[in-house]
């Protein structure tokens, strides 16, 4: 199994436009640190890998749950892609943590591969450390898992993502939060693969 591990620096702005629309914007950087091929072929070294920019709209639909559109557009040392994305994000608390459900497609293209499709899947626990529930100055953990479908030139793949996180509560606007983003794929061609990101999360 091909193993890489590397670092993911994201941070997100959000902006609440009225009482029913939000927008968010991110910026996300990945770089490889360490790349495990074979048993035999192992190293350190550093692989900057690709920068993703995007910005999603999202409309309240009820009370706890809202529908989100937006694009990203993803930089490459050798290509530059697009995609556009649709999600339906509904949520609910269960006593002192929250559960968030997000369904998600997306649509990827590039000038020099075929259109890949996807379909997601994932929940978030997020659970206060301290008390019934999360305050200023706080920390907090949270959990996501996620199961995403692709099609890319009549090509299944399927996807597991496992993602702890620690979180703080910097203040009413901004927290940070540090994890390990673990990604399991490539099972359809028996040539599976894992990726675990370092992340650091800004949220403001």
């Amino acid at each position: 199994m091909q193993t890489r591990v590397g670092l993911l620096p994201t941070v997100n702005y959000n902006q609440k436009i009225n009482k029913d629309w939000d927008i968010n914007f991110r910026f996300e950087s990945r770089h490889f640190v360490f790349e495990n091929n074979t048993p035999e072929s192992s190293n350190f070294k550093y692989d900057y890998s690709l920068s993703d920019i995007s910005a999603l709209v999202a409309r309240k639909a009820g009370l706890n749950s809202k529908f989100v559109v937006g694009v990203l557009t993803r930089f490459e040392p050798d290509a530059v892609t697009y995609r556009t994305i649709q999600q339906f994000i509904f949520q609910t608390k269960i006593k002192s943590f929250r559960l968030v459900h997000r369904i998600a497609t997306d649509q990827t293209f590039s000038s020099n591969e075929a259109t890949e499709f996807r379909l997601r899947y994932r929940v978030s626990a997020e659970i206060p450390l301290s008390g019934q529930k999360l305050d200023v100055k706080e920390f907090y953990f949270k959990f996501n898992t996620e199961v995403l479908n692709g099609v890319q030139d009549n090509v299944y793949d399927l996807e597991f993502r496992l993602v702890p996180n620690i979180g703080y509560v910097i203040n009413e606007q901004q927290k940070i939060e540090l994890g390990l983003d673990n990604r399991l794929d490539s099972f359809i061609d028996n040539q599976t693969r894992l990726i675990s990101w370092i992340t650091i999360n800004w949220f403001l």
